[in-house]
Order: C-alpha cells, then sequence, then structure tokens
C-alpha cells in the first residue's frame, strides 16, 4: 500500500508531495461514467468542473433527457446547480449508447447499483451484465473504473469475464476507486474528500486514474494506492465500522435514560477524544439508507462463507433492529396505546437533504405502529413518489402543519432543519394531545415544553 498527498499544481508550499512520483500530462481526459444514479450523476458531473470531457450513460431514456435539461430526477443539495454548470461548461452530456460512450474514453468509470441479493449477498448481476457488454467494445489501454461497492473478490471476477468474452480486451485494466459519498451532503464530499483510494495491479492505470482527481483538486488529499481486494474491503471496513459507533451510541441513549444522563453532552464529550471523534455519535431511530444495511450484510455473509463468525458485527445488525423497536415504544409510553391513535410522523428518508428512502429506519418503525392501530400522518419535503410502494396504507400530507391535524403525536424521524423553525405553538394548537417523540434531538425541549408538550428524546434530558 502506498500513500501519496495530492492537490492542484503550485509553488512549493503548496504543491503536492509525493511518495510516489506521478509523471505524464495532467490535462483532461475523456471519462465514461456508466449509471446515473445518485454516486454517478455526481461523480460525472464533478469529473466535468476538474475539466475532463465526460459522457454519462443510463439505459433509461426518459431520465437521460431529464439530466439534459439540467434536472436532477432525486433530490441531492447543490447537484442540480453542480450538473447545470458543467453542462453549461459543453464537458457533460448524456446518452443511452454505452458502446459509443466507451469509444475513445481513457476510463470507463461504473456506478450500478449492488443491492442485496436473497440472503443478503450483494447482487453484482448488473456489473456483470455491462462487463459482457464492455467486453465488445473496449480496447488495450481503456481502464475500467469500479466505484460501485462490490465484494471482495470482484475486479478479479470482472476481469475473467473481460478476457474470456473479449477479443480484444487484455489489454484493460481493472481498477478499484470506492466512493466515500455521504448523501446529503455528496457534492462537498467529492471536492472535498478525506481520502481517495485507487486499487489495481497496473502502476500506469494507477496513476491515470489518480491524475484524473488530481486535476481537479484545490487542497492537499491522501491518496491511498494499493491492489484491488485490499481496496474492496477498505469500503465495506469503513461502513462496518461507522454502523457500529451509531448503534453504541443509540445504546448508549437508552441506557442514560435509564438513569437520568444527558446521553448528547456524553456523546460529545467522548468525541473530543481523537481515538473516538465526534463523527456518528448523534443518537438517532437507527442507522439505514443505500449503504450501511447492505454492506453490513454483505461483511457478515462473507464472513459466513468462510465459517468466520464475526460477533460485534451480528450484535450491531441485531441492536439496530432492536432501535425500531425501541422508537415505537416510546410513543406507546406517551399515548398508553396506539389502537386509533393518529401519529404526525416529520421526516421519512434516511436522513435529511436527500429523497432517498432505500431502508430508511422511518419504514420499519411506521410499520410497527400501523400493525398496533396508529393512523400515520407524514410530512416529508423531499421524500420520492415510491412512499406508497414502501409504505402502503400511509397518509402523506403537504405540510408540517396538516401532520399535527387531530394527531395526539409528533414523531420526528428525519433531521430535516426547517422542523426546528416550525411554529410549535400552532402545530400544538392542531393536535388532539400535545406530545412529541424527537428522535434526531433537533427540538429545544425547553421550548415545545413551553407550549404544554410533553417530550421524549433520545437520551437528551
Amino acid at each position: 500500500m502506498t500513500i501519496f498527498s495530492m492537490g492542484s499544481e503550485g509553488d512549493g508550499k503548496n504543491s503536492p508531495r509525493r511518495d510516489t512520483p506521478l509523471s505524464g500530462p495532467l490535462g483532461g481526459k475523456k471519462i465514461c461514467v456508466v449509471g446515473a444514479g445518485f454516486v454517478g450523476t455526481v461523480a460525472a458531473a464533478g469529473f466535468a468542473k476538474f475539466g475532463h470531457e465526460v459522457i454519462c450513460v443510463e439505459k433509461d431514456p426518459a431520465r437521460v433527457a431529464e439530466l439534459s435539461r439540467g434536472k436532477v430526477p432525486f433530490f441531492e443539495r447543490d447537484l442540480e446547480e453542480l450538473l447545470k454548470s458543467s453542462l453549461a461548461g459543453g464537458r457533460l452530456t448524456f446518452t443511452s449508447n454505452l458502446e459509443k460512450a466507451v469509444d475513445g474514453s481513457k476510463a470507463v468509470f461504473l456506478t450500478v447499483g449492488t443491492p442485496s441479493a436473497n440472503g443478503g449477498r450483494a447482487d453484482i448481476s448488473a456489473l456483470k451484465d455491462i462487463i459482457s457488454v464492455l467486453s465488445k467494445c473496449l480496447s488495450p489501454g481503456q481502464i475500467v473504473v469500479i466505484k460501485s461497492t462490490v465484494p471482495v473478490g470482484t475486479a478479479g471476477s470482472l476481469k475473467i469475464i473481460l478476457e474470456q468474452n473479449g477479443s480484444g480486451t487484455r489489454g484493460v485494466e481493472i481498477i478499484n476507486n470506492p466512493e466515500f459519498l455521504r448523501e446529503g451532503n455528496a457534492v462537498f464530499d467529492f471536492f472535498n474528500p478525506h481520502r481517495i483510494v485507487i486499487g489495481g495491479d497496473s502502476h500506469d492505470a494507477i496513476e491515470t486514474v489518480a491524475h484524473i482527481y488530481r486535476m481537479g483538486m484545490t487542497r492537499h488529499v491522501p491518496i491511498i494506492t494499493t491492489n484491488n481486494e485490499t481496496a474492496e474491503m477498505i469500503k465495506y471496513a469503513s461502513n462496518v465500522y461507522l454502523a457500529t459507533k451509531v448503534g453504541f451510541v443509540n445504546e448508549l441513549a437508552r441506557l442514560c435514560d435509564g438513569v437520568g444522563v444527558n446521553a448528547v453532552e456524553v456523546a460529545r464529550v467522548m468525541g473530543m477524544d481523537p481515538r473516538i471523534g465526534q463523527e456518528f455519535l448523534n443518537p438517532g431511530p437507527g442507522w439505514g439508507g443505500s449503504c450501511l444495511p447492505k454492506d453490513l450484510m454483505e461483511f457478515l455473509g462473507l464472513a459466513d462463507s468462510l465459517g468466520i463468525s464475526l460477533v460485534i458485527p451480528r450484535a450491531v445488525h441485531d441492536a439496530n433492529q432492536k432501535q425500531f423497536d425501541h422508537v415505537a415504544q416510546k410513543v406507546k409510553d406517551l399515548l398508553g396505546t396506539l389502537e386509533k391513535k393518529r401519529i404526525g410522523v416529520l421526516g421519512l428518508t434516511f436522513k435529511a437533504d436527500t429523497s432517498d428512502l432505500r431502508d430508511s429506519p422511518s419504514i420499519p418503525i411506521l410499520k410497527i405502529l400501523m400493525e398496533k392501530g396508529a393512523e400515520i400522518m407524514a410530512f416529508d419535503p423531499a421524500a420520492g413518489d415510491d412512499l406508497a410502494a414502501v409504505l402502503p396504507g400511509i397518509n402523506r400530507v403537504n405540510t408540517p402543519y396538516e401532520s399535527a391535524d387531530g394527531s395526539d403525536c409528533i414523531l420526528i424521524l428525519t433531521e430535516w432543519s426547517e422542523f426546528q423553525l416550525l411554529d410549535w405553538k400552532r402545530m400544538g394548537d392542531n393536535m388532539r394531545t400535545r406530545n412529541i417523540v424527537d428522535t434526531r434531538n433537533i427540538l429545544a425541549p425547553e421550548l415545545v415544553k413551553k407550549y404544554g408538550f410533553d417530550y421524549s428524546s433520545m437520551g437528551q434530558i
């Protein structure tokens, strides 16, 4: 493994420090990005902003048309502005023609989804399908860069498919370049990464991918170069550890609730220790989203396939499932019963500043409440139209105040900042009984208590 720093070209003080020498031109490259989802759209628009010529491939013609007009079909903070800027600069285009996009591209970045299959293991069938097509149109010297989160060993298996199916792909290298973008902050993270990981077997291919990033970096960024398998494991290990931190602080909040201690203050002081850090130490309704749940299941599945028992990750998974029941119980504790009670829900996405409902903790929590007879009146400013499919029977309203109409309790499940600015007197006046369960600890308890609310939080006294 090699680590070197890189940033923009400059004078001695600001120029990059390198332990591994970089050579060759640093000009813009022609790049193909396959997949116009969350990761692919951010990467395509970001690389174009760096100054590269980018063609993004999306199989859905309607989405191609929408993106080509500068419209993002999902919500991600600052992405639409970045997209419009890159389109206006003439360096970004969208197409459904994979073969045409690949022609002449130095690097082909794959950003397709790898969802959990039955049994929890990652499903890489979409990647294999794309590799089968690419094997017919790639040329020696081109580089396939896997940005999708893939099981350990995937790069090697895809390399075999390339070589078996293609007549001219033996000179094509496969690189693993995992993404570490936080939904809701993805644009910021793309331009301000903590580190860039590049795994592969070819020094030249690794160097080329490093150049692609280096062209747009305006500050020093650690670049870790390693082999494919290590790069693949780095991504999974990182996400499993983050899930572990969230699981721990949620259990800490339960304990602090029991003994009357402020868990938020405990976690804040814990985070001052650099060995622990502040990130991911906020109690909440449980972790979810498109990454942590599926990556933990693949991590456990890999261990099981090798006959290795992982105690801590298994416990993290189980603790998170209990957290959903814990939140539902908090609502019940305030109301006495859930039968025929109306719950006004604020927030459905798994975190703020995204429209993503995938594995959101709101889904199992609201299912528990509805199974026990509660009626749900839910508001979210960005949740997608797939809400009815994942939560049938839910009532979606158009404003936060509508969620309070005749409600017996307000349940805050997502940390949208606008919820802090609500007129809580008006909210209370609309309700049947004034109760709040704030699973994100975003409200000031003294404020809502002033308006007569019984307030329950996650370890916040």
